[in-house]
């Protein structure tokens, strides 16, 4: 079996660093982490977004020698597999699909284990383990293949008191077993060749790393780890999730919020113009009629208590430069209706002219020194984007062929950057200030106010 370093060219054990990158692949709720606090090793599940106390917890992973004793493990992660090297062996993980893990271990042994919550509880029937997460509304089933499987599962009525399971190796120091995560029914009832896995997991993610934007000689390392991260961190369209959508994280911050899904998108702009229109429809997906969008979409939903900025015309013009091609009419009219509904959401709250922040969640930054007085809030870098996005919205309507339209939204931009200039420059510098105030504000010391900079030469010399 090869390694990561044969296998991979530009891989290096300091970036793909199992203590950091989580494991996972494309399309995937599942990730192997290791967590703060404990330093444990587990199997996480995502589902739900990122507002789990328990960080989706469903297993922590221990290495075992041959007798079932934990001894500890070093994890050595690659694209296709992760492997534990322990003193006498090793265990690998692969993901033979998006909620199927096969294990092979040679030498040593692995435990999962976890406390269980209430109505948590473990089964064993005739052809399987299998252990129910009531907390995770999550049912696993074990299937094991090689060696032997031993549980300890003791019943307490309405749950169990705890849940061990230990995987050991047989005669010939080998073990192999099957980890299948399900809802309702498990999608499949065999067990998952390992090799087989690995070579799937493997294939699908050489064919995202080939359309990976190209880097400089001795940059190929960090164009690996690049590709493997935004792979990775590709969930499915399911539940409230309408497209194959890009976490921000697989260990943390895992919803899609409403203005990183724009980074995102411009990392798959060129070779992957498709991936990045859904990044993008996945929140547009959502848009209210008014044309507010919610603050971030997960599996289960979608939160509307925030918002986040309107960056995305200044998204759309670069995307259009990416993949020219792919804007054809229909799509066009498509981000027209988007884009207008967006900065007619933001306009309606105007003050003088100028768009308002709620809250410093509505900016992104979430407590900048600039929201020290309250809100509502002017601030510069609203304004920047607004003006960005009407330019954007003047262009797309030119191509429509719409030149009134195009010469209306010129008009607006025109205003809002005279207003912007008119009551949030000093001489000196952009502030922000307090809605109806004269004062700036207080004590801030933010980059926010220099995102004016993105203007450009719209602003005077």
């Amino acid at each position: 079996m090869t390694g990561p370093v044969a296998a991979w060219p530009g891989w290096r054990a300091d970036l793909f660093d199992a203590n950091r990158v989580p494991f996972s692949r494309r399309g995937s709720f599942l990730a192997v982490s290791r967590l703060a606090g404990d330093g444990g090793l587990w199997l996480r599940s995502l589902r739900g977004g990122d507002e789990h106390t328990d960080a989706g917890r469903l297993f922590r992973l221990e290495t075992l020698d041959a007798g079932g004793t934990p001894v500890p493990c070093r994890a050595v992660l690659a694209p296709d597999c992760l492997t534990l090297q322990a003193a006498g062996g090793a265990v690998r993980l692969a993901f033979a699909d998006a909620d199927t893990i096969a294990v092979q271990a040679d030498g040593a042994g692995l435990r999962l284990s976890l406390q269980p919550g209430s109505y948590d509880h473990a089964q064993r029937l005739p052809d399987r383990i299998r252990i129910s997460q009531a907390r995770q509304d999550l049912s696993a089933d074990v299937l094991v293949t090689a060696g032997t499987a031993g549980l300890d599962a003791p019943w307490q009525g309405m749950r169990a008191e705890r849940i061990r399971l230990d995987l050991l190796p047989d005669g010939d120091a080998r073990a192999a077993a099957t980890l299948r995560l399900f809802r309702i029914r498990p999608q499949g009832t065999g067990p998952a060749d390992f090799e087989a896995a690995r070579a799937d997991a493997a294939a699908d993610f050489a064919a995202w790393r080939d359309k990976t934007l190209p880097v400089a000689a001795g940059l190929e390392g960090g164009r690996l780890l690049a590709a493997y991260i935004t792979w990775s961190c590709m969930v499915p369209a399911e539940g409230v999730l309408t497209r194959p959508t890009m976490y921000m994280s697989k260990n943390w911050m895992t919803n899609i919020w409403s203005w990183d899904h724009c980074f995102n998108a411009l990392a798959l702009g060129t070779a992957r113009p498709e991936a990045a229109w859904d990044q993008m429809a996945a929140l547009f997906d959502h848009q209210e009629p008014g044309g507010r969008l919610p603050d971030f979409v997960n599996d289960r939903f979608a939160y509307w208590r925030f918002t986040k900025p309107p960056v995305h015309g200044w998204t759309f013009g670069r995307l259009r430069a990416m993949a020219p091609g792919f804007y054809d009419h229909g799509r066009l009219e498509t981000v027209f209706g988007w884009l207008a509904r967006q900065a007619e959401s933001w306009m309606a709250g105007a003050v003088g002219g100028l768009p308002a922040y709620d809250h410093g969640n509505d900016a992104g930054w979430d407590n900048a020194t600039v929201f020290l007085p309250g809100t509502p809030l002017l601030s510069p870098d609203l304004a920047t984007f607004l003006v960005l996005q009407m330019r954007e919205l003047a262009a797309i309507a030119a191509l429509l062929g719409r030149a009134t339209e195009a010469a209306s939204w010129t008009g607006r931009a025109d205003a809002l950057r005279q207003a912007l200039l008119r009551q949030l420059w000093t001489g000196d510098r952009f502030v922000a200030r307090l809605a109806g105030s004269d004062e700036a504000a207080e004590g801030a010391d933010s980059l926010i106010a220099f995102l004016p900079l993105l203007l450009g030469r719209e602003l005077p010399e």
